[in-house]
């Protein structure tokens, strides 16, 4: 059956409707979970069944950014045809997302946002959610003391503070300057109205404080753009403007479009063209007409570690700026690209992963090896580099009800939905393989799904296991709960195609030594500490302070890499290099049949 079998032709949006965990774990971090709806043509800008949403993001201070005077974005928000009445929800703006602090505009969030209306300054009221328990999103909203008259106009400026992440690395959404570069993601910075009624949003740049040849984009397009829809879009886009790279050369709109910050540790021109073609075959694939333009953004960390980030209609890659090679950067893009297809579930943030970035790494591998954009090699490396990593996972029977909670604290629950939930998908891909006579696969399920979705049906957990039940029979819908229970996962031998077979090694099972949660703590000071741990053998003590934040899931996921933290103790700074590495434990992997033609691998 062709790749492409009994999939839908549709014309897709995108929207995030909450914030879920997306790690690329190549790295540190955590893109956005998203879910797609039939995207609506975009009306006249004059059309009276939408109010006006004008926003203008001017950046300043390049030159003479300082720690005393950081650069920044002046904001305005222009609204008209929206009334707002006294004491409801009148603005509203990410305090924290996915795990990253939002600018918080002034002690008491009110002072640094003006508003005015026809009939002069408006007085605001702030009023927040409650903090969310699993750090994952919760929002500031403000309210106007009275009620507001014909245009509406908000003004606030949002400093550029470097901001290094708690957690070691990423997500890459913190507002940044790069040189005379400015990104971020909208979950760190804007400010928008609280209602979930559509606009017609025209955002524009005004770069006239910025150097020359400066342009501005946003996951929306170049430079001015209209765009219908609520403004939550604003929030959950992408952001770069200074004279940045970008591919193609000339300017203007393009189907797919790229911006970096200077010197990347890859070659602009061989990477850019080669994601064109990774889109093009992810359009193919996923049976998309007519597709909303696609950004990839990329920009340097001035610390260690990087990742990706998919937002609406694009994504963001970083990486540490010393970096002289960006391994598995392939893998990286093709994944978050791969994002706006594979969709999510519905259900609590963190608890519905197994399907966003289960689903996302099984297709990230096949839809370039059957487009012949990844070779058989490096298909089955990444295969084997998510089965080490789960198998080697001391915590890879956490039930995933308790995900959520302990997400943004545990390196190794952060990574388990992306590697348990591959092995998964591509168990029952093999058995819908193997009962059909190869006729159907994972792809018709996928499609069946995907399907329901974009016609408007809810789809969650128990849509799923219907679905796989009604291919394979009640075994199968049971083989699903006790997946989602961390029951373990372990493949066919033949689950990766006639070019791989299984085999069993032993590996060492990754162990930090210490309570993860002490990474994540402020300050950052040792505890839990495992006697007997090559931690406690290289010198670390209970009540150690860690200096610096630390990048893990590289290290998770490469039983060499040793781990360095500087640590404080009675006023003495010192490093310690250990293998955070336990006892050994089985593995199974796969591993290349020879004589096997490569024309004979994908799937």
């Amino acid at each position: 059956m062709p790749a492409n079998a009994n999939k839908s032709r549709h014309h897709h949006g995108l929207r995030l409707a909450a914030l879920v965990a997306s790690l690329t774990l190549a790295a540190a971090c955590t893109p956005a979970e998203e879910t797609r709806d039939a995207a609506t043509p975009a009306p006249a800008a004059t059309s009276p069944a939408l109010p006006q949403l004008h926003v203008t993001l001017a950046p300043g201070g390049i030159q003479t950014a300082s720690d005393n005077q950081p650069a920044y974005i002046d904001v305005t928000l222009e609204m008209a045809g929206l009334p707002v009445e006294a004491n409801t929800p009148f603005l509203t703006s990410p305090a924290i997302f996915a795990g990253v602090e939002a600018v918080a505009y002034g002690e008491d969030g009110i002072a640094d946002i003006s508003v005015q209306d026809d009939a002069g300054p408006v007085p605001l009221v702030r009023a927040d959610e409650d903090p969310d328990p699993t750090n994952f999103l919760y929002w500031r909203h403000w309210q106007a003391e009275r009620d507001l008259e014909g245009v509406v106009t908000v003004t606030y400026r949002a400093p550029i503070d470097l901001v290094i992440p708690q957690l070691g690395a990423g997500p890459p959404f913190d507002l940044r300057l790069n040189d005379e570069i400015v990104s971020g993601a909208g979950n760190t910075f804007l400010v928008v109205p609280a209602t979930p009624r559509p606009f017609m949003v025209n955002l524009d740049w005004d770069l006239s404080a910025m150097p020359e040849g400066s342009i501005g984009a946003s996951s929306f397009g170049e430079g001015s753009v209209m765009t219908p829809g609520p403004a939550s879009r604003l929030v959950t886009a992408y952001y770069m403007a200074g004279p940045m790279g970008h591919f193609p050369d000339e300017a203007g709109n393009h189907p797919y479009r790229a911006y970096w910050t200077d010197n990347p540790p890859f070659d602009p021109d061989t990477v850019m063209p080669w994601a064109e073609q990774v889109y093009e075959a992810q359009l193919d694939f996923f049976g998309i007409e007519n597709p909303e333009p696609y950004t990839f953004f990329a920009r340097a960390n001035p610390y260690p570690g990087g990742g990706g980030a998919g937002l609406i209609n694009s994504f963001m890659l970083s990486y540490a700026e010393d970096t002289e090679e960006l391994d598995g950067i392939n893998i990286t893009i093709i994944h978050e690209m791969s994002h706006k297809w594979v969709g999510g579930v519905s259900g609590q943030p963190g608890a519905t992963s197994w399907f966003s970035e289960g689903a996302n790494v099984f297709f990230t591998r096949r839809v370039p090896l059957a487009a012949g954009l990844m070779t058989p090699e490096q298909y089955i490396a990444d295969v084997n580099k998510h089965a080490v990593r789960y198998y080697t996972n001391a915590i890879n029977d956490l039930p995933n009800d308790q995900i959520p909670g302990l997400f943004w604290s545990d390196t190794r629950v952060r990574s388990l939905p992306y590697d348990r939930g591959s092995l998964y998908f591509a168990t029952v891909d093999a058995e819908v393989r193997a009962a059909s006579d190869g006729a159907r696969s994972m792809n018709d399920l996928f499609f069946e799904l995907d399907g329901m979705r974009n016609a408007g049906t809810p789809v969650t957990a128990e849509t799923w296991a219907d679905i796989v039940a009604a291919e394979l029979g009640e075994p199968a819908r049971e083989d699903f709960w006790a997946m989602m229970d961390g029951a373990l996962q372990v493949p066919p031998a033949d689950a990766y195609g006639p070019c791989f077979d299984r085999v069993e090694t032993q590996s060492r099972v990754f162990e930090l030594g210490f309570d993860p949660a002490s990474l994540v703590a402020r300050p950052r000071l040792v505890s839990g500490l495992v006697a007997g741990s090559n931690a406690e053998a290289a010198g670390l003590r209970e009540g150690d302070e860690i200096l610096q934040s630390v990048a893990l899931e590289g290290v998770q996921s490469d039983d060499t890499s040793t781990l360095s933290l500087s640590v404080r103790r009675d006023g003495r700074d010192f490093t310690l290099d250990y293998l955070p590495r336990g006892e050994a434990v089985t593995v199974y992997t796969w591993e290349r049949i020879p004589g096997v033609e490569d024309a004979a691998c994908p799937l």
